[in-house]
């Protein structure tokens, strides 16, 4: 956003989007609908590029139907890295992939069915693994051989986005019995090739293909499948009503699934004992690629 304005409603631009933090005041509907009031704990993904609504200050501004309550065996620290990554993993597995949103009370069981993850150690594809994992989805997921054991400990089975092509999508097809039918760029490819291959010789009449690239129109539908973009951008915005009221709906598996330990936070590293002066060494951190695959943080004022 701040290197190519998109995204933003008002400049100047503050940073921060991923945030978690403690309820100072809450208006009638947050009470009222949404039972938030002040000392409450909450995360999520604040409005993109809005005065106000940006985490990189004291206090900031969060739509009540967004927020999502913390449950209380993970800190705030540990809620910061899951807004964006959750929220968009949601958005890619049951409104790209038509996965059918389970009711946190009565989980599906295990099934035969995959779900194949391109990025599957970023902090979108983690996100992605476990949620398909408690709809009953066995996963297979991309990644380095470095992040393998990651991968693995989730409970996805891995491989190797750097071996050419072909054996790629020869290991997915033998893994999934040539049932690779839903699968989810959390990357953000330029050219999804590898799943264009898989949907060439898988064949399944309903094939689902959800990416985070939603900026290229050269991915569109292809070899019989459905293409979803997704688009968090615009994630609190009163005139975006489907967004939110998707996001909405999501909350309840979300809250539940951090509290069974089944969808766990994000590896993290926090930058600084805390102030804006930080804010602007985690950015530079981040940007420089030092963090990895962790999440940076920063801790702008204590709660």
């Amino acid at each position: 956003m701040s290197q190519y304005g998109l995204l933003v409603v008002d400049w100047p631009l503050i940073l921060g989007v991923d945030a978690a933090g403690v309820v100072t005041d809450s208006g009638n509907e947050a009470t009222e609908k949404y039972g938030l009031k002040a000392g409450d704990e909450v995360f999520g993904c604040t409005r993109l590029g809005s005065k106000g609504y940006s985490a990189g200050q004291e206090y900031y501004l969060m739509d009540a139907r967004v927020a999502i309550p913390k449950p209380k065996n993970i800190s705030l620290v540990e809620a910061a890295t899951l807004g964006v990554g959750v929220e968009t993993a949601c958005l890619g597995l049951f409104q790209g992939l038509k996965i059918p949103l389970p009711d946190p009370k009565n989980l599906p069981p295990p099934s035969d069915e995959w779900v194949v993850i391109l990025g599957g150690a970023s902090s979108v594809g983690k996100a992605a693994i476990q949620i398909a994992k408690a709809c009953g989805y066995k996963v297979v997921a991309s990644c380095s051989s470095k992040s393998s054991s990651v991968v693995k400990e989730l409970g996805a089975v891995p491989f190797d986005y750097k071996v050419p092509i072909e054996q790629q999508v020869k290991e997915v097809l033998d893994m999934t019995s040539g049932k690779a039918s839903k699968v989810f760029d959390a990357v953000a490819s330029e050219d999804p090739v590898i799943c264009k291959e898989l949907f060439k010789a898988t064949q399944t009449m309903n094939k689902f293909f959800a990416t985070t690239n939603d900026w290229n129109p050269a991915i569109d539908n292809f070899e019989g499948g459905t293409t979803y973009k997704v688009q968090l951008g615009e994630v609190g915005r009163p005139e975006s009503k489907e967004l939110n009221d998707n996001i909405e709906r999501y909350i309840p598996l979300i809250v539940a699934l951090i509290e069974t330990d089944q969808l766990k936070p994000s590896e993290y590293e926090v930058i600084g004992e805390g102030g804006f002066e930080d804010a602007i060494k985690a950015y530079h951190h981040q940007v420089s690629g030092a963090g990895g695959s962790r999440k940076v943080l920063v801790k702008i004022q204590d709660p």
